[in-house]
């Protein structure tokens, strides 16, 4: 009765591991690839239909311009009846801004969101960081080789190559904010856990180039007379999306001040319903588009 046993004191004063608190015996934090698989393929489908439904079509329908058709590469409007230079800009430049006002409020979300369980926080993250990606591809890259939504905003403005020159200034701003801002407010210093940061990096691009790969195969707007523009397209975005997870691995800033156990991620049957829903949304329905074009 008067023994004391240290092993049993210390077994319990040690604090057993919570749902956001997971570790491995080497210390690095767990993540399950299923959840985070299916957090990634619906912060993609989001941000994406948050471009050409909610932004371009959204516009055109608020504008009086009858949509033809929405799918995962476009949105067709009926040109014949777009009745001034100024309505075109806009349904043009829609989808852009819209994955800036989507991505800026996510940021906000994330910041406010701290002490909130790490699935949603995830979700945060890869949502405005996708957001900014479309959106630097769109005001920087396409308007450089003279493609894409901006490069028909411009249409009829002059000079050409100032309002060019303006459109990418501000892309890169708003690109560099978008790579930074994300990581500054999630992603800590995981410098010594190399499988994690790749992890969380790289799986979330595989996962979206997949979605959108296989939401083309029953695409009408792929089989029509401007497949190959759509298609390439994607391995544009594709590109862009590698490039942001190489840079991310690269560089070892900008990173948050947060634990490392902020970015533990457990099983969570919730997000895993709700990824398989939206992907097979992207792949039945929005693949092969609605409406006809």
């Amino acid at each position: 009765m008067g023994e004391t046993h240290p092993e049993r004191i210390s077994a319990m004063k040690k604090p057993a591991n919570t749902a956001g608190q997971l570790k491995s015996e080497d210390g690095r934090p767990e993540i399950d690839i299923p959840t985070l698989i299916a957090i990634s393929a619906l912060a993609w489908v989001l941000v994406n239909v948050s471009h050409e439904i909610i932004g371009h079509a959204g516009a055109a329908v608020l504008l009086g311009i009858p949509v033809r058709a929405v799918s995962t590469t476009t949105a067709a409007i009926d040109s014949e009846q777009v009745t001034s230079i100024g309505v075109y800009r806009t349904i043009m430049a829609a989808g852009t801004v819209m994955n800036l006002v989507a991505g800026a409020v996510a940021l906000i979300l994330l910041h406010l969101m701290r002490q909130a369980k790490s699935a949603p926080r995830y979700f945060l993250w890869l949502f405005s960081t996708f957001s900014f990606i479309i959106a630097a591809m769109n005001l920087v890259s396409l308007m450089f080789i003279g493609a894409g939504d901006w490069t028909e905003f411009i249409r009829e403005l002059e000079p050409r190559g100032l309002w060019t020159a303006i459109i990418i200034g501000v892309g890169v701003i708003l690109a560099v904010l978008g790579y930074i801002l994300p990581l500054k407010l999630w992603m800590p210093e995981i410098r010594e856990h190399r499988r994690t940061r790749v992890a969380i990096t790289v799986i979330p691009v595989v996962t979206m180039v997949i979605i959108q790969s296989f939401s083309l195969i029953g695409s009408s707007f792929v089989r029509g007379s401007f497949g190959a523009a759509h298609l390439l397209a994607c391995v544009f975005a594709y590109l862009h999306f590698a490039l942001w997870a190489i840079l991310v691995n690269a560089l070892p800033a900008p990173r948050s001040t947060n634990s490392l156990q902020s970015i533990c991620l457990p099983r969570s049957f919730g997000w895993l319903a709700a990824g398989l829903v939206i992907a097979l949304f992207y792949f039945v329905v929005l693949g092969p588009g609605i409406g006809s074009a």
